[in-house]
């Protein structure tokens, strides 16, 4: 057979879904682990009564910026991880750009205990809040871009209709939520802060609205049969 009409193959030396699955799990478990080292052990000689109950916890009250930036980049990487297996169910080959884009994603995760910590130490700060902020959005771009790239080179199959609602739902959810605050940390850092809640419900609101709205496949009628 001719070289030119033998049929393409995908090329041995990309990496397959599996081991980018693997190399992914991998770099998130450390960012998690990472995000715990901005919480520290308050110093002995800020404790004025080191067996009294009360001085430590005003000591560790001190610190509580530090603890809200962990738990919140916590539950932020845990989304993130979710949403990238949901992606990757879908793709069913490998290509090169996959990879980079994969990769990509990984170096907005990568970067969260550095972004998180300095939330954590400059929680008033605006621009802290806006670092933070400008890497969660990054990562969720990442992610939709992983996506996009594996449907548009088929190497990812079509999710189901109320998949790709609930998908849009977060994504927008998100963007929303994250676009406000980063103008809005500039007149008041808290309240940008709270604009995160969103977040937090965007994956419950987008699954209950697109199960809602997604019509079943008894709702095309006679005409659709």
């Amino acid at each position: 057979m001719p070289a030119n009409l033998r049929p393409a193959r995908p090329r041995d030396d990309l990496p397959s879904v599996a081991r980018l699955l693997t190399l992914s799990d991998n770099v998130v478990a450390i960012a998690l682990t990472l995000l715990v080292f901005q919480l520290k052990v308050p110093a002995v000689a800020l404790v004025r009564d080191q067996d009294s109950a009360a001085d430590l916890a005003a000591a560790l009250a001190k610190q509580a910026d530090q603890l809200i930036g962990y738990l919140v980049a916590f539950y932020v990487v845990a989304q993130f991880w979710l949403a990238h297996h949901r992606v990757f169910r879908q793709v069913a080959g490998h290509h090169e750009g996959l990879a980079w884009w994969n990769f990509a994603f990984l170096l907005t995760i990568t970067a969260m205990p550095f972004t998180s910590s300095l939330l954590g130490n400059y929680g008033s700060n605006p621009l802290a809040v806006d670092i933070f902020a400008v890497n969660v959005l990054l990562a969720a771009l990442a992610t939709q871009a992983t996506l996009l790239f594996g449907q548009r080179h088929d190497v990812a199959i079509a999710p189901a209709d109320v998949e790709v609602r609930a998908t849009r739902g977060r994504v927008t959810v998100v963007m929303i939520a994250l676009a406000v605050s980063i103008g809005l940390a500039w007149v008041n850092t808290s309240a940008a802060k709270y604009c995160w809640l969103l977040i937090l419900l965007a994956p419950w609101a987008a699954n209950r609205w697109a199960a809602r709205t997604t019509p079943g496949p008894d709702a095309a009628g006679p005409a659709g049969r």
